[in-house]
């Protein structure tokens, strides 16, 4: 009795290990001034974390002309003194360095939170997230960034 009770209690301790999916959240366009407001607000907390004129970014992934997100937060980045580098399929990725970036812009698929976004940022190895409310396309934080490393 006492092996089954350890069991269970180890196997229920597992569930925390488990990795955490985002199914809930869906990857959503967004209009071109609250895609500005976005990045101009996550350039803010990078500014806090990575010195401008001394850091080096390289955004991991496409930059569309079609996401508005993307391509305000690179303008925004070398504007503020960055250095970007967007991806080239033509360059080895051994010849890129920088900090490795990468970024996502969602909401979540429930109708019961509409007008809700969450911006999240991967730089290195660290993970910044933060969630917003759009208000006349404008993106006002709905709490404080998070960070994990």
């Amino acid at each position: 009795m006492n092996g089954l009770l350890v069991t269970l209690f180890l196997l229920s301790s597992l569930s925390g290990c488990a990795a955490v999916r985002n199914d809930h959240f869906t990857t959503t366009p967004v209009p071109i001034e609250l895609g500005s407001s976005l990045a101009a607000d996550a350039i803010k907390q990078l500014q806090t974390l990575y010195p401008p004129a001394r850091t080096k970014f390289n955004i991991g992934q496409s930059v569309p002309k079609t996401d508005s997100f993307g391509t305000s937060l690179v303008f925004q980045m070398r504007e503020k003194g960055y250095a970007v580098q967007t991806l080239d399929s033509s360059q080895p990725a051994e010849a890129l360095d920088g900090i490795s970036t990468l970024y996502t812009v969602d909401k979540p698929a429930s109708s019961l939170f509409a007008g809700l976004y969450r911006v999240q940022l991967t730089v290195g190895k660290t993970i910044l997230t933060r969630a917003y409310t759009a208000g006349n396309d404008t993106a006002i934080p709905a709490g404080a960034w998070a960070k994990m490393e």
